[in-house]
């Protein structure tokens, strides 16, 4: 009877054990999902901030090429704009 008292209490030790564990796992899980989220944010914003500078740069660096070379930059425009329709026509 004794051992058996014993071996209930060692039953019920590793199944509070087994619980707490669960628990903890649990949290951890929790926790990497919050810090990966955060860590994804903070990097699409850090993409977005440079992805719109850059655009903003290339756009005035445009900007002043047709300001310096106008007929250059209209023939140009028609160049792709003709090849463009002759492409979607077929």
């Amino acid at each position: 009877m004794a051992s058996d008292t014993g071996a209930e209490s060692d039953l019920t030790r590793i199944t509070q054990d087994i619980q707490a564990l669960k628990a903890d796992l649990a949290r951890l899980v929790e926790h990497i999902k919050t810090g990966a989220s955060e860590t994804v944010s903070g990097e699409a914003s850090r993409l977005y901030e440079t992805l719109t500078s850059e655009g903003q740069r290339q756009a005035a660096a445009l900007a002043q090429s047709v300001e310096e070379k106008p007929l250059a930059s209209v023939l140009i425009a028609f160049a792709i704009g003709f090849v463009s329709g002759r492409i979607l026509l077929r």
